[in-house]
């Protein structure tokens, strides 16, 4: 059982930091002048998203969970219209979603240091613990940055704070995966 949830947190692990680098990566090189097309392209991606969780939600054996998906979705497309509606106050709206989005990350990290770093008996398994509490307090940043006038600038913070949301991940996933006993056992 609980190799089972070590490895579906691996494979979590591995294709979250490898789309917050891209992610980080495009909004970090994203010229000024393409800001607005950058956030219709999220607009339409969360709407995208929204309507293949819909789609497996119908084909699915319907369970409490794939109703909790369901109502994600929902909130999901709800979020990628007001994203192409609201486009002006936009930039605010996203540093909000991505300073929320890391503080959750932060906690799922958190967890993880406690619940698999600490048991696979690896050294130094609290540098996780710190690198999620700086996740959190980066997120809460995101939240409270009064010297972000700009949106470049504004986009500039998350393009930073979504790679090393990247390195966390990859950190994580160094520092769960439970090491071989030298008596032959996990």
């Amino acid at each position: 059982m609980l190799f089972e949830s070590l490895d579906k947190i691996r494979r979590n692990s591995i294709m979250s930091a490898i789309l917050l680098i891209a992610l980080g990566s495009v909004i970090l090189i994203c010229p000024e002048s393409y800001i607005d097309l950058l956030t219709h392209v999220f607009g339409y991606a969360l709407i995208v998203i929204a309507i293949v969780m819909i789609l497996n939600f119908f084909s699915s054996n319907k369970s409490i969970m794939e109703y909790l998906k369901f109502i994600g979705a929902l909130v999901l497309g709800l979020v990628g219209i007001c994203v192409l509606v609201f486009n002006d106050d936009i930039m605010r709206v996203l540093a909000d979603l991505f300073g929320f989005l890391l503080i959750l990350d932060g906690a799922r990290t958190l967890l993880h240091s406690f619940v698999y770093a600490r048991r696979s008996e690896r050294k130094g398994w609290w540098v996780l613990t710190i690198l999620s509490f700086l996740l959190i307090v980066s997120g809460i940043i995101l939240f409270n940055n009064p010297w972000c006038n700009t949106p470049a600038q504004l986009l500039k913070v998350i393009g930073g704070t979504v790679l090393f949301s990247s390195l966390v991940s990859a950190i994580r996933l160094v520092w769960t995966w439970p090491i071989r006993d030298t008596k032959g056992g996990n």
